[in-house]
C-alpha cells in the first residue's frame, strides 16, 4: 500500500543576527507550504540565525535557545496551519553552542539534531561538537525523519546510519557556498540511490558577509532521480513522496529473476569503519 506524502523544501533569504525577521520569513515559508499542500517544509541550515560569523562571542550572542520564544513560535505556526517543519538555528545551550535542527510539530519539538561534523567555516569555527551519542531517527506523523547536516554530507556512515534505523526522508539543512556544485550535481543523488531513501536539502540562493550561497535545493527520490531542484534566488519545493519506496531495500527489475536486496546482502562484521 503506497503512503504518499506532501513535502516542500523552502530556499529561503536569511539575514545575519536579525533573529526576529529570520523567524518572521520562516513563518511566512510555513504558510506557503501549507498553502500549497505540504504537511512538511524544511528550511536551510541556522535558517534563523544566519551562519558566518566571526568569533566565539557574535555566535553566541546570535544563538538562540531550545525553550526560547523563537521555537515557541514556530510551534504556534505549526498548530495553526497542522504542519511539520525542519529549520536550522545556532543554539545556546548555558555557555555551550552548537550547530542544531529542530523537527518541529503541532505538538512541539519532537527532536533536535546537533551537527558533529565541523569544518572550519563560518560558525562552525566557533560552535561546540555535541557529545558522543546515537544518531537518532525522528518519528512524526509525516514518517520517520533523519537529519544530517551540510558538510555531513560527505560521511556515508551518517546517512547509511539514518537508513539502517528505518529513516523514509532524510533531510539535508545546509549552506552550501557557491562552489559547492559538486556535492549539489552528485553527492546528493548518491546518497539517495544507495541508501534507497527520500532526500530533501535546502540550502539558501542569496550571500551573508561575502559568502555567496550557491542554492540548487532539491528533492531527491529513493532511486537518485531529482524530482525538484531550485536554481539561485528563492524558491518553494513541493513534492508528493511515497514513504513505501523508502521501506523496500530490495531493488526488482525481474521478479524472482533480477533482484537486489540490499540490506540482506550487507556484511557489516567484514567492515571495517
Amino acid at each position: 500500500m503506497a503512503h504518499p506524502v506532501n513535502i516542500a523544501v523552502a530556499q529561503k533569504n536569511a539575514v545575519l543576527g536579525d533573529v526576529s525577521e529570520n523567524l518572521r520569513r520562516a513563518e511566512d515559508a510555513i504558510r506557503s507550504a501549507a498553502t500549497s499542500g505540504a504537511a512538511l517544509v524544511v528550511l536551510p541550515e541556522c535558517y534563523l540565525t544566519g551562519y558566518v560569523t566571526s568569533s566565539r562571542a557574535q555566535t553566541l550572542s546570535t544563538a538562540i535557545e531550545r525553550e526560547g520564544p523563537e521555537l515557541r513560535r514556530i510551534v504556534q505556526v505549526c498548530q495553526e496551519h497542522d504542519m511539520h517543519v525542519i529549520v536550522g538555528f545556532l543554539e545556546r545551550e548555558n555557555a555551550k553552542c552548537y550547530n542544531s535542527a529542530a523537527v518541529i510539530g503541532p505538538d512541539g519539538i519532537i527532536g533536535i539534531h546537533r551537527k558533529r561534523h565541523l569544518p572550519f567555516i563560518g560558525a562552525d569555527r566557533f560552535v561546540d561538537a555535541p557529545e558522543p551519542e546515537k544518531l537518532e531517527v525522528f518519528d512524526t506523523e509525516v514518517g520517520r525523519i533523519g537529519i544530517a547536516i551540510c558538510y555531513e554530507i560527505r560521511f556515508p556512515e551518517v546517512m547509511r546510519t539514518l537508513a539502517l534505523e528505518g529513516a523514509d526522508l532524510i533531510v539535508l539543512p545546509t549552506n552550501w557556498p557557491e562552489h559547492a556544485d559538486f556535492l549539489a550535481d552528485h553527492f546528493t543523488r548518491v546518497r539517495a540511490a544507495e541508501n534507497v531513501v527520500y532526500l530533501a536539502v535546502a540550502n539558501r540562493g542569496d550571500s551573508e558577509e561575502g559568502v555567496e550561497f550557491l542554492g540548487a535545493s532539491q528533492i531527491v527520490d529513493p532511486a537518485g532521480e531529482l524530482i525538484e531542484r531550485a536554481g539561485s534566488g528563492e524558491a518553494l519545493l513541493v513534492s508528493q513522496i511515497d514513504l513505501d519506496r523508502s521501506r523496500e531495500k530490495t531493488l526488482r527489475f525481474r521478479n524472482g529473476e533480477l533482484e537486489l536486496p540490499l540490506w540482506k546482502d550487507r556484511r557489516p562484521a567484514e567492515y571495517r569503519l
